[in-house]
């Protein structure tokens, strides 16, 4: 009676197996796949910070000349007042 119920655990061991190592290949494909992902978002999040800065910087100096020329604007309105 013990043989024939080790007989049938070892018959559904080796069944099992084959779905186990699937299993762990599965996770650690994902896994693989999911660092993959992870280290090309940080390299060209460099690049991407990068791109930002100069744009932020354009925009400010934009807007430093737009300021300039509403300030010149009105030093000639209150000039043309006074005069």
């Amino acid at each position: 009676m013990i043989e024939g119920i080790l007989a049938v655990t070892k018959g559904t061991a080796y069944l099992l197996a084959p779905i186990i190592l699937i299993a762990y290949g599965f996770i650690f494909a994902l896994i693989i796949i999911c660092l993959l992902r992870v280290s090309r978002y940080f390299m060209s999040a460099g690049k991407e910070q990068k791109l930002i800065r100069m744009e932020l910087g354009k925009l400010a100096e934009e807007v430093h000349l737009l300021r300039q020329n509403l300030k010149d604007d009105k030093d000639t309105d209150s000039s043309d007042k006074s005069g």
